[in-house]
């Protein structure tokens, strides 16, 4: 799911929350008050309901979408007050805070922070008598405090919540040896170039040789050691939009895009470069090799994943094939 998906998704969730949450307070209004207790504030939500519903089924820009109705709340929040003073009013206008914190947004938050603590001002000073009229006007820094403290708790629950994620992302996108993508993150990877639709899409698929009797001869800390320092110095000279995958054992691949076959020829011979140097682990100097093979396809939109795949193990095959009969294995 990418980032506007998400959005998107969060809008949906908060309308909900805000619609079932306002017909509950307006049911217990009614109740208690009576039916002409609700209006003319009612009109002024079932506008903006309405106008966020439209962004939302119209999938208008998520992220806008986002700041206008954690704005909306707030703007109807202020109009509440102003026709209904009520300490009710008053502390439900506090959960707008929280809310807007299901976005994870620091900015969102600070925004709805600061809206939080000017409502406070105006509630305080304008509607004292109505809302507050047993505070003392030395009390106000008590109500400002708490919009500070409760901004920098949510502020900081979000760092937390970051970190817990990115971690939780580690643990599911790499590979915990090398650090490489692992499937699952390919996957995404490829699916997402096919819906931002690059011109050209390259599998490159590299399997080392004789990795099984580096394992054997140095033991399996080293062979460990030998896989870190490969990826290691394959991702010092590949680009930021190029993806490297460890498909399991010593199998390897690299995903790239928007680029052309000439290109490409000049990564492959990198990547034989990068095979040329020895390793210098434990005092040891081990050379190592790896067949190379390549799939390139321009035209995205039918691009598949596992078929390229399956190309390039092809040509890596038919690669170390030639090897083995030049004698370079």
């Amino acid at each position: 799911m990418n980032g506007n998906e998400s959005i998107h998704r969060l809008n949906t969730i908060l309308f909900i929350l805000i619609t079932v949450f306002y017909f509950v307070h307006v049911i217990i209004n009614i109740i208690i008050e009576g039916f002409g207790s609700v209006f003319p504030p009612a009109f002024l939500f079932i506008v903006f309901d309405i106008i966020f519903l439209l962004l939302i089924y119209k999938k208008i820009e998520p992220q806008i979408t986002m700041y206008v109705i954690v704005i909306g709340m707030y703007i109807y929040f202020y109009y509440l007050l102003s026709d209904s003073p009520f300490l009710v009013n008053y502390l439900f206008m506090w959960l707008a805070l929280p809310l807007s914190t299901i976005y994870e947004n620091t900015k969102l938050v600070m925004i709805a922070g600061n809206a939080s603590i000017i409502i406070t001002f105006y509630a305080f000073f304008y509607l004292h008598n109505e809302i507050f009229p047993n505070v003392v006007m030395e009390d106000f820094i008590y109500l400002i405090l708490f919009g500070v403290f409760m901004t920098a708790f949510l502020l900081l629950f979000i760092h937390k919540i970051r970190k817990v994620k990115n971690s939780l992302k580690e643990l599911a996108y790499k590979d915990p040896l090398t650090g490489a993508a692992n499937r699952l993150l390919l996957k995404e990877k490829f699916d997402l170039l096919k819906s931002i639709k690059v011109h050209s899409i390259a599998i490159v698929f590299i399997d080392m040789n004789g990795f099984k009797r580096i394992n054997d001869t140095y033991g399996h800390e080293v062979g460990d050691q030998l896989l870190e320092r490969f990826v290691s110095r394959l991702n010092d000279f590949l680009r930021d939009t190029d993806l490297l995958c460890r498909l399991g054992g010593d199998e390897f691949i690299i995903l790239s895009s928007n680029i052309d076959i000439e290109n490409l020829e000049s990564l492959l011979e990198k990547i034989q470069l990068v095979l040329d140097k020895p390793m210098n682990m434990n005092n040891l100097e081990i050379k190592v090799s790896a067949s190379i093979g390549w799939s390139y396809s321009t035209e995205v939109s039918n691009a598949d994943l596992e078929d390229m795949i399956k190309e390039a193990d092809k040509a890596m095959y038919k690669a170390k094939g030639s090897e083995l009969l030049s004698g370079d294995l």
